[in-house]
Protein backbone atom coordinates (compact mmCIF):
# COMPACT_ATOMS: atom_id res chain seq x y z
CA UNK A 1 0.00 0.00 0.00
CA UNK A 2 0.90 3.61 -0.88
CA UNK A 3 1.50 5.73 1.66
CA UNK A 4 0.59 9.58 1.52
CA UNK A 5 3.87 12.50 1.67
CA UNK A 6 2.89 12.33 5.54
CA UNK A 7 3.66 9.31 6.52
CA UNK A 8 -0.36 8.92 8.24
CA UNK A 9 -2.90 6.78 7.03
CA UNK A 10 -4.55 6.10 3.46
CA UNK A 11 -8.31 6.85 3.79
CA UNK A 12 -8.48 3.11 3.28
CA UNK A 13 -6.72 1.98 6.16
CA UNK A 14 -8.98 4.56 8.32
CA UNK A 15 -12.44 3.07 6.89
CA UNK A 16 -10.83 -0.26 7.78
CA UNK A 17 -9.54 0.56 11.40
CA UNK A 18 -12.81 2.28 11.78
CA UNK A 19 -15.02 -0.44 11.17
CA UNK A 20 -12.82 -2.70 12.95
CA UNK A 21 -13.62 -0.53 16.16
CA UNK A 22 -17.08 -0.12 15.42
CA UNK A 23 -17.38 -4.03 15.36
CA UNK A 24 -16.09 -4.96 18.80
CA UNK A 25 -17.55 -1.74 20.20
CA UNK A 26 -20.52 -3.64 19.26
CA UNK A 27 -19.34 -7.14 20.51
CA UNK A 28 -18.61 -5.55 24.01
CA UNK A 29 -22.08 -3.78 24.64
CA UNK A 30 -23.83 -6.48 23.24
CA UNK A 31 -22.18 -8.86 25.74
CA UNK A 32 -22.45 -6.04 28.25
CA UNK A 33 -26.61 -5.68 27.74
CA UNK A 34 -26.42 -9.92 27.96
CA UNK A 35 -24.66 -9.27 31.93
CA UNK A 36 -27.35 -6.28 32.67
CA UNK A 37 -30.26 -9.12 31.75
CA UNK A 38 -28.26 -11.89 33.75
CA UNK A 39 -27.74 -9.03 37.07
CA UNK A 40 -31.64 -8.52 36.54
CA UNK A 41 -33.02 -11.97 37.01
CA UNK A 42 -30.67 -12.90 39.77
CA UNK A 43 -31.77 -10.07 41.39
CA UNK A 44 -35.35 -10.46 40.89
CA UNK A 45 -34.84 -14.22 42.17
CA UNK A 46 -32.87 -13.29 45.02
CA UNK A 47 -35.92 -10.66 46.48
CA UNK A 48 -38.39 -13.37 45.66
CA UNK A 49 -36.04 -16.01 47.82
CA UNK A 50 -35.91 -13.19 50.86
CA UNK A 51 -39.64 -12.80 50.49
CA UNK A 52 -40.39 -16.64 50.78
CA UNK A 53 -38.20 -16.95 53.20
CA UNK A 54 -39.81 -14.32 55.41
CA UNK A 55 -43.11 -15.49 54.61
CA UNK A 56 -41.94 -18.66 56.25
CA UNK A 57 -40.54 -16.86 58.98
CA UNK A 58 -43.71 -15.10 59.41
CA UNK A 59 -45.89 -18.47 59.49
CA UNK A 60 -43.72 -20.25 61.82
CA UNK A 61 -44.16 -17.50 64.56
CA UNK A 62 -47.62 -17.23 64.21
CA UNK A 63 -47.65 -20.81 64.42
CA UNK A 64 -45.31 -21.32 67.88
CA UNK A 65 -47.37 -18.56 69.52
CA UNK A 66 -51.02 -20.62 68.63
CA UNK A 67 -52.05 -17.52 66.34
CA UNK A 68 -53.35 -20.01 63.07
CA UNK A 69 -56.39 -17.70 62.86
CA UNK A 70 -54.57 -14.44 62.25
CA UNK A 71 -52.52 -16.61 59.12
CA UNK A 72 -55.63 -15.56 57.42
CA UNK A 73 -54.74 -11.99 57.15
CA UNK A 74 -51.05 -12.74 55.55
CA UNK A 75 -53.32 -13.30 51.85
CA UNK A 76 -53.83 -9.40 52.24
CA UNK A 77 -50.32 -8.27 52.86
CA UNK A 78 -48.03 -6.73 50.99
CA UNK A 79 -44.76 -8.72 50.93
CA UNK A 80 -42.51 -5.93 51.14
CA UNK A 81 -43.85 -5.09 54.56
CA UNK A 82 -42.11 -8.05 55.92
CA UNK A 83 -38.84 -6.80 54.96
CA UNK A 84 -36.41 -4.99 57.46
CA UNK A 85 -36.12 -2.36 54.55
CA UNK A 86 -37.48 -2.10 51.11
CA UNK A 87 -35.42 -2.60 47.71
CA UNK A 88 -34.56 1.13 46.44
CA UNK A 89 -36.59 0.25 42.94
CA UNK A 90 -39.94 -0.58 44.94
CA UNK A 91 -42.74 1.84 44.09
CA UNK A 92 -45.39 1.35 47.13
CA UNK A 93 -48.62 0.37 47.04
CA UNK A 94 -50.79 1.41 43.91
CA UNK A 95 -54.95 0.65 43.22
CA UNK A 96 -55.20 -0.31 39.65
CA UNK A 97 -51.79 1.70 38.05
CA UNK A 98 -51.39 2.65 34.70
CA UNK A 99 -49.12 0.16 33.67
CA UNK A 100 -47.21 2.38 30.61
CA UNK A 101 -46.46 5.21 33.25
CA UNK A 102 -44.35 2.90 35.38
CA UNK A 103 -40.28 3.42 35.54
CA UNK A 104 -38.88 0.13 33.77
CA UNK A 105 -37.66 -2.35 36.69
CA UNK A 106 -39.80 -1.60 39.72
CA UNK A 107 -41.41 -3.40 42.19
CA UNK A 108 -44.96 -2.42 43.27
CA UNK A 109 -48.00 -4.01 44.82
CA UNK A 110 -51.11 -3.65 43.03
CA UNK A 111 -53.50 -3.46 46.30
CA UNK A 112 -56.92 -4.59 44.15
CA UNK A 113 -55.37 -8.43 43.02
CA UNK A 114 -53.04 -8.54 46.31
CA UNK A 115 -50.09 -8.84 43.68
CA UNK A 116 -46.35 -7.84 43.74
CA UNK A 117 -45.69 -6.80 40.36
CA UNK A 118 -42.04 -6.70 39.09
CA UNK A 119 -42.12 -4.71 35.43
CA UNK A 120 -38.73 -5.76 33.38
CA UNK A 121 -36.33 -3.25 32.37
CA UNK A 122 -35.69 -4.50 29.05
CA UNK A 123 -38.27 -5.99 26.77
CA UNK A 124 -35.93 -9.08 25.91
CA UNK A 125 -34.92 -9.43 29.83
CA UNK A 126 -36.71 -12.56 30.41
CA UNK A 127 -37.17 -13.60 26.72
CA UNK A 128 -39.76 -11.75 25.65
CA UNK A 129 -40.65 -9.36 22.72
CA UNK A 130 -42.48 -6.93 24.53
CA UNK A 131 -42.22 -5.85 27.96
CA UNK A 132 -43.84 -8.04 30.35
CA UNK A 133 -44.95 -7.81 34.11
CA UNK A 134 -44.10 -10.21 36.65
CA UNK A 135 -46.59 -11.13 39.27
CA UNK A 136 -46.54 -12.81 42.71
CA UNK A 137 -49.09 -13.36 45.57
CA UNK A 138 -49.23 -15.15 48.24
CA UNK A 139 -51.21 -18.65 48.11
CA UNK A 140 -52.32 -21.18 50.86
CA UNK A 141 -50.84 -24.78 50.59
CA UNK A 142 -53.80 -26.44 52.46
CA UNK A 143 -57.19 -25.47 54.11
CA UNK A 144 -58.69 -28.39 55.60
CA UNK A 145 -62.11 -27.77 57.25
CA UNK A 146 -63.58 -28.94 60.44
CA UNK A 147 -67.19 -30.02 59.93
CA UNK A 148 -69.62 -28.10 62.51
CA UNK A 149 -67.80 -24.53 61.57
CA UNK A 150 -68.70 -21.94 59.16
CA UNK A 151 -68.11 -23.48 55.48
CA UNK A 152 -65.12 -21.66 53.78
CA UNK A 153 -63.18 -20.85 56.93
CA UNK A 154 -60.46 -22.68 57.37
CA UNK A 155 -59.27 -23.42 61.12
CA UNK A 156 -55.89 -25.13 60.32
CA UNK A 157 -53.22 -23.33 57.53
CA UNK A 158 -50.79 -25.83 57.17
CA UNK A 159 -48.56 -23.24 54.95
CA UNK A 160 -48.33 -20.58 52.32
CA UNK A 161 -46.51 -19.69 49.77
CA UNK A 162 -45.57 -16.91 47.28
CA UNK A 163 -46.27 -17.94 43.81
CA UNK A 164 -46.13 -16.26 40.32
CA UNK A 165 -49.40 -15.26 38.99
Amino acid sequence: MTRTKGGGFSLFEFVVAMAIIVLLTALVLNRLRSYQRDAEQVAVQRLVGTLRTALSVKIAQLSVANKEQELLSIIDQNPMDWLVEPPKNYHGEYYSPEEKTLPDGVWYFEKNEKELVYTTSEPKTFGHAERILLKFKVKFVHLPKQQGKTPGLPTVIKGAVLDQV
